[in-house]
């Protein structure tokens, strides 16, 4: 039997393979689509998730104050899917895609949950591969735990043509970095638009604090605090990179050259995030303390100790004992230059 033509039937995936509608099946994963200004890639992003081969999927949208087509092509795809595709009434713009991101998972009531941004394409079994994942979790640790399946992904330009195969070989991200709390604290590895969440890690992620630098950097941070996580080593999205991105690394379009990382701005730049990671690591203790296990606790009390410490001697000895490393050997230096003059800086302002 052909599929009939987009629109006529909610009833089938963009394969032409007929599927149960939400009336008829509980819903298993929900897709969380932040957009702004999104038009030139987005039914594209859109056709790659109605297409996926996992079946039980349900997208719920959100849009943040566009003011090219952006609403009307996802209010096209509500009419013709109402099943499976749902848009929040708007409720005014939230002014950054961390808070149009929580207003969805304020939402959601997906039994798990997804991330998706505008402008990438997700490979057909990018969700059959990270449900199977997390149902291994789900399996030996219950449903209770949060729990976190996240993915590589394939750097692609404009036109979908493969830049990088691996986004973490390319940008030197190790994803076992989420089992050592001491390197996600200074550094993310988690791409949101590849991670599931079940339930109770969404439930845990809605108090997200100013201080998170991003959704996905919050939620790698419990999950690796209070939870367990599984990793996909294959890409399972096109990350694209083009020259209007809203998020995306601004890493893969401006990596520097080592003489550039020198200057003094890069020092600043390190030093600042930093500083940014110290916040977001002090709000997770302040939020999260009594339900951390005990050496959670003091390793996060150690990281900030770091910046609050009067003796420089004592910071840098700190950061080197926990081994608060990002990837590389000269942003370590420079971060450990700092920590020491910005302790003098302060005794001295004393």
């Amino acid at each position: 039997m052909p599929a009939p033509a987009l629109g006529q039937c909610d009833a089938y995936n963009l394969t032409g393979r007929p599927i149960k509608t939400m009336k008829e099946s509980a819903l298993a994963v929900e897709v969380l689509l932040a957009t702004c200004n999104g038009e030139r890639f987005l039914r594209e992003q859109i056709d790659s998730i109605l297409g996926q081969d996992y079946e039980h999927l349900r997208v719920l949208a959100r849009d943040d104050g566009s003011r090219d087509r952006t609403k009307e092509i996802l209010n096209d795809y509500a009419a013709r899917f109402p099943d499976r595709f749902r848009v929040l009434a708007s409720d005014g713009a939230s002014g950054s895609a961390k808070e149009n991101f929580l207003r969805l998972m304020k939402a959601s009531t997906g039994e798990y949950i997804c991330f998706c941004d505008q402008d990438d394409v997700w490979l057909p079994d990018k969700l059959s591969r990270t449900k199977e994942a997390m149902d291994r979790l789900e399996s030996e640790w219950g449903a209770n735990l949060p729990l976190l399946v996240f993915t590589d992904l394939r750097v692609v330009d404009d036109a979908l043509n493969q830049q990088h195969r691996s986004f973490w070989a390319y940008m030197s991200i190790d994803p076992d970095r989420i089992e050592r709390l001491n390197k996600l604290l200074v550094q993310g590895v988690v791409t949101g638009c590849t991670a599931m969440l079940n339930r109770r890690l969404l439930e845990l992620s809605l108090r997200m604090p100013e201080e998170a630098l991003m959704h996905d950097r919050w939620i790698a941070l419990l999950a690796s605090t209070m939870g367990k996580h599984a990793v996909v080593r294959a890409p399972t999205v096109l990350y694209r990179q083009h020259d209007r991105n809203v998020l995306g690394t601004g890493a893969v379009q401006n990596r520097k050259s080592l003489r550039g990382r020198l200057g003094r701005s890069e020092a600043l730049n390190y030093l600042k995030e930093w500083r940014a990671n110290q916040r977001q690591a002090a709000a997770l203790l302040r939020l999260h303390a009594a339900e951390m296990p005990a050496g959670r606790r003091r390793l996060i009390a150690a990281y900030l100790r770091c910046g609050s410490s009067a003796s420089g001697l004592i910071r840098v000895s700190t950061f080197l004992r926990h081994g608060f490393y990002r990837v590389g050997i000269l942003p370590n230096l420079i971060l450990m230059w700092n920590l020491w003059i910005q302790s003098q800086d302060e005794q001295q302002a004393d």
